[in-house]
């Protein structure tokens, strides 16, 4: 039995009603009933997003006449073809929101996320699909298509996977092209801001070589860079096979801690060019549009990501050793002050991605912990437990390289059960089943103190607010609040912490301390004032109830942390060191972290630099 052939087109004719206008003509149909369907989700990003909710005006026709259709579920739409052979489908998307899951169409641009955007035949998702674009005249195409001959505005992919994975950029952007490997690179850029244009290609360059010399020889044709500016709030990554999308500030590639989340997703995305893209778990392979994927290796797709992400920096040149270890310290300090990480493991992270990661609710922080986060420092770990083991004779970056070659390679995925602590092993030797029950499987804490202490690194834990002159540390809350309308408003209660102990809950309005009135301006002055184990009544709005509740201020986590060379590192240490940083130790380093306060000293509050553009906050 042949199978339908499926040819799209993509047609902007009303931008600024930030619609797209899609036709899909089928061929070969056979039976009384054709079925399509449209994703409900896009690979890269765990959520059940209903894009089918954006669909409107469908229509159907064979050979000019109307055919009958109605929808059986939120996401299928069947048509009675009267026993033609030949279909011609249409309808709208509507499109206006500016992230890289989801279409946004202006009189600028369209950024078209396949998956919310083209329906596919079930069944037939693995035959070779065409796709025509018509664009406003001046607009260009950027995607990691193939085009079709010559033609600038047709392309090719293999089948609807492919289509799925390579979103279009269509507007009025600016092209920057590189070469790395003998293979073109293209940097496109929509939008403007304060970004230096040589810059941001020089750097991209370095990235992927850098990226390249870790997981091997690049694995395709050509590389698209998707960069879309937008404003303020603006962020975001989606890797893709042979391209990403990449949304930020239009301001924030100065100064240079802030251009360093330029830098941080563009090698994250990229990095995803080896891990996620071509390897991955079983529970992914073949995708299914239609509902949640399950699997219980985001830990190892996104989080080690992470941790290759600065690790490609500090090798790219683009970071410091020191900035490195800084930065490394914020991680662990945001993991450590997270209470979440005492009850959800890294496996159940993973397999929860879907109704927890992307919907954070007040009790985030004490209920779970991000795969991300924790997955980078699990990698960390790994890493350095390798080389302790192996004496350096091996590393993290060998059990990826055996990885990709023993399931990319050979077109598997990886076992869902136990594949990367066998790989590891194979790779290291020894038995690493202890390990993976504690760290990945299990809640216990991660090892950083035997971590770092094999590449000559210490940890010293403190405090970021003392009491002037004294040794201790200033009171906490242990609960985030954030100003509402001028009212002080309570968004989370972190577990063990003082306000936990009183009884305090979300979206509590906090008004007073023993009396005095407190708002977002003069909160850390008062809290100054009390010592720990000090006891006071807080006054509080509770659904327009005033209440009191005594609060004891309990010694609050430690939210400080600085890493620093030890004096003498022995053999071990060093090459360790040298080898994993790409640098000859130095023991000036210590000097140079302790000497200004931009060392490598960490705090819970550094967040703002460090975000995950990818992570909900």
């Amino acid at each position: 039995m042949s199978r339908p052939t499926v040819r799209y087109t993509l047609a902007i004719s009303e931008p600024t009603r930030h619609l797209l206008d899609v036709t899909v003509e089928v061929d070969q149909v056979e039976g009384e009933v054709l079925e399509v369907k449209l994703p409900t989700w896009t690979p890269g990003s765990y959520l059940i997003r209903e894009y089918a909710r954006h669909v409107r005006d469908f229509n159907a026709t064979a050979e000019g006449r109307a055919l009958r259709w109605r929808k059986s579920d939120k996401l299928t739409w069947r048509i009675e073809t009267g026993g033609a052979r030949s279909v011609t489908i249409s309808y709208r998307v509507y499109g206006h929101e500016l992230t890289v899951r989801t279409n946004h169409v202006d009189s600028t641009h369209a950024h078209v996320i396949p998956a919310a955007t083209f329906m596919f035949i079930p069944g037939c998702e693995q035959q070779p699909v065409e796709l025509s674009v018509r664009a406003p005249d001046g607009w260009r195409i950027a995607t990691g298509l193939d085009r079709t001959g010559g033609d600038p505005a047709s392309f090719t992919a293999a089948n609807f996977d492919q289509l799925v994975d390579s979103p279009l950029e269509i507007g009025d952007h600016r092209r920057l092209e590189f070469e790395v490997g003998g293979k073109p690179h293209a940097l496109v850029i929509w939008g403007r801001g304060n970004e230096d244009e040589q810059q941001l290609v020089e750097d991209a360059r370095k990235i992927v070589e850098a990226a390249s010399e870790i997981f091997g020889p690049l694995p395709y044709d050509h590389y698209t860079f998707l960069l879309m500016l937008g404003g303020a709030s603006a962020g975001g990554g989606l890797e893709h096979r042979n391209s990403t999308s990449l949304l930020l500030p239009r301001h924030v590639f100065r100064p240079r801690k802030s251009y360093e989340r330029y830098l941080s997703l563009t090698a994250h995305e990229f990095i995803h060019t080896w891990n996620v893209k071509r390897l991955l778990p079983e529970g992914l392979i073949p995708f299914d549009y239609t509902t949640e994927n399950y699997t219980r290796l985001l830990w190892l797709m996104e989080g080690v990501t992470e941790y290759y992400t600065d690790i490609v920096l500090r090798r790219a040149g683009l970071i410091s050793p020191e900035r490195y270890r800084e930065r490394l310290a914020e991680d662990i300090v945001t993991l450590q002050t997270t209470p979440g990480r005492r009850v959800q493991s890294l496996e159940d992270s993973s397999f929860d991605t879907w109704i927890k990661f992307y919907r954070p609710d007040e009790t985030t922080p004490n209920t779970s912990v991000s795969y991300y986060l924790k997955g980078a420092l699990l990698g960390l770990c790994l890493d350095l437990e390798i080389r302790r083991r192996t004496d350096n004779g091996r590393s993290l970056d060998d059990v990826m390289r055996f990885l990709y070659e023993t399931y990319a390679l050979q077109g598997r995925g990886i076992p869902e059960e136990g594949g990367v602590e066998r790989a590891v092993a194979d790779v290291a030797g020894g038995d690493w089943a202890e390990f993976f029950a504690r760290y990945v499987a299990g809640t216990d804490e991660l090892p950083f103190e035997r971590a770092l202490d094999a590449a000559g690194i210490a940890l010293e834990w403190g405090y970021k607010d003392m009491i002037e002159g004294g040794d201790a540390p200033r009171p906490q809350l242990g609960a985030r609040v954030k100003p509402d309308q001028g009212r002080l408003k309570v968004t989370h209660v972190l577990d063990g912490g003082s306000a936990a102990a009183a009884g305090l809950a979300p979206d509590d309005e906090l008004v007073a301390l023993d009396g005095w009135r407190i708002d977002d301006s003069n909160l850390k002055d008062r809290l100054a004032d009390y010592r720990i184990g000090d006891t006071i009544t807080v006054a509080f709005f509770r659904r327009d109830e005033l209440l009191h509740l005594p609060m004891t201020f309990l010694e609050p986590p430690r939210d400080k942390l600085t890493l620093l060379q030890v004096d003498d590192p022995d053999e071990q240490q060093r090459r360790i060191y040298e080898s994993w940083m790409q640098t000859p130790w130095r023991e000036d380093e210590k000097a140079t972290a302790t000497a200004h306060a931009g060392g490598s000293v960490a705090t819970a509050t550094d967040e703002v630099v460090r975000t995950n553009p990818r992570q909900p906050t």
